[in-house]
């Protein structure tokens, strides 16, 4: 079976006005660690899911993320930016999480946000790829 593109489902969500949350399940969920560009670690999931909302703002859209190696966190986004292929900033982060950017193609979104420590040896560049749409559901 072909995957579902990420992008159209997404698409579909945000212009349609009779659902308000749209659950996407991917095949894997590839976590990688990066300590000021040097590799740290790499962590592979399957079935990982994230969770999308609608937002009082209409160009905007909010992100659960589920499957993260430390916290689940929500964060806001510009639908309009994200849709077009455009790398677009990651709004609202929670602490201690900053400087995140969500970028979508077909069969692939990509998080990318730091994790600010007081040490700034000990701050972590963090990349989750999530790929091949298995499975969607909107309430």
């Amino acid at each position: 079976m072909a995957p579902i593109s990420i992008l159209e489902e997404i698409q579909n969500f945000w212009e349609s006005n009779s659902h308000s949350t749209l659950e996407l399940t991917f095949e894997t969920l590839e976590i990688t660690l990066f300590n000021h560009g040097k590799y740290v670690n790499n962590v592979v999931r399957e079935e990982a899911e994230l969770i999308l909302q609608k937002s009082s703002d209409p160009t905007l859209l909010k992100m659960d993320v589920v499957d993260n190696l430390v916290f689940p966190f929500m964060f806001t986004f510009n639908a309009q930016e994200a849709l077009s292929g455009q790398t677009t900033q990651m709004q609202k982060l929670p602490r201690p999480l900053g400087q995140g950017g969500l970028h979508i193609i077909s069969h692939s979104l990509v998080l990318e946000f730091t994790i600010d420590s007081p040490s700034e040896e000990l701050g972590l560049k963090v990349q989750h790829q999530y790929r091949y749409n298995k499975h969607f559901s909107k309430t």
